[in-house]
């Protein structure tokens, strides 16, 4: 008995030993620095958000959190970059929702998100706000609305980039209004904002982080909020929901949300969670993002899943409406 006994322990041993070194390996993670890819250029929520975020997440991980700009098919080649990437912890997603229903724009899909990423933190949301630059003959939401009617496809609109909330949500607004509108797409909100300092475009949907410099240089003018509550930094600001019946049930807004390859382990997702959450909840950072229009979440990526995969039900829908469909 003595001998089997013995026999047992030594054949269990090398086990023994691999779970220890796993769980050394786990506790020890992370051991070098951590690429932050932001699928698009500078300016934009998921930009802002992730310069904000990632020093602190640093600080407290031990190791520098990189945050790198990889713009193009309205996100899509930044996402896929993370897709594609080692599911080891080290290569992560700060997105807007724009990874989510860009992907859903392309035939034949070049991935699709929800199956490909899982949620490490939704940092935060922020509404979507519509401007026009100061010189606009549309002073009111309800010019804006009778403009449109007028002349139609020969207003053109910037967005962030094809198959972006952005994108979708004016596609929505001429759905529901009955109106033709024409889509320039730039790479992000900076460069649609100063596409419409420049007038080349008539009006931008943009995000608030993106444009609220502008509102308060004066530059740009705000029209409607694209969220059904009015947003806090601009209570005068009608929303769209107010300015016309047809559009009651009209509400677009984009996240900041942390995303990793599908098959990253828990270990490290729940170290990434942690990180981000008390970044989010710094002084100097939560103080930033009450400044912006984040609303701050800091979901389990169990709640963030389940966001995802009811945002994919929602915008597959409009899509599918609209008639949607964009080249990578």
């Amino acid at each position: 008995m003595a001998i089997c006994t013995t026999r047992r322990a030594a054949l269990a041993a090398p086990t023994l030993l691999l779970g220890r070194r796993a769980a050394r390996a786990q506790a020890a993670w992370p051991e070098r620095p951590i690429t932050m890819v932001v699928p698009f250029a500078p300016g934009g929520t998921p930009d802002i958000g992730a310069r904000l975020l990632a020093p602190k997440m640093g600080e407290f991980l031990g190791q520098p959190v990189t945050v790198e700009n990889r713009a193009g098919a309205g996100s899509t080649i930044g996402t896929r970059s993370v897709v594609q990437a080692r599911p080891d912890g080290y290569t992560v997603l700060m997105g807007s929702i724009s990874f989510l229903t860009a992907p859903l724009t392309i035939q034949p899909m070049p991935f699709d998100p929800v199956e490909t990423l899982r949620c490490v933190c939704l940092v935060s949301t922020s509404p979507y706000i519509l401007v026009v630059r100061a010189d606009s003959p549309a002073r009111d939401i309800a010019g804006f609305h009778a403009m449109a009617k007028a002349q139609g496809a020969k207003l053109n609109y910037g967005s962030a980039g094809n198959g972006t909330p952005l994108h979708l949500g004016a596609e929505l607004y001429k759905l529901m209004m009955g109106v033709d509108l024409t889509h320039v797409a730039y790479r992000g909100t900076g460069p649609a904002i100063t596409a419409l300092l420049s007038g080349d475009v008539s009006m931008v949907f943009a995000d608030v982080p993106g444009a609220s410099a502008h509102i308060a240089s004066g530059a740009v003018r705000p029209l409607a909020s694209l969220v059904k509550q009015r947003i806090a930094q601009f209570p005068d600001v009608p929303t769209m929901a107010e300015s016309d019946g047809r559009l009651s049930d009209y509400e677009v807004y984009t996240w900041a949300m942390l995303a990793a390859p599908k098959a990253t382990p828990d270990g490290p997702v729940m170290r990434l969670n942690e990180a981000a959450r008390r970044a989010a909840q710094d002084p100097g950072v939560s103080q930033r993002f009450a400044e912006l229009g984040f609303d701050h979440i800091g979901s389990t990526p169990a709640e963030g899943d389940a966001r995802l995969a009811r945002e994919k039900a929602k915008w597959q829908d409009v899509i599918r409406r609209a008639n949607i469909r964009a080249d990578l």
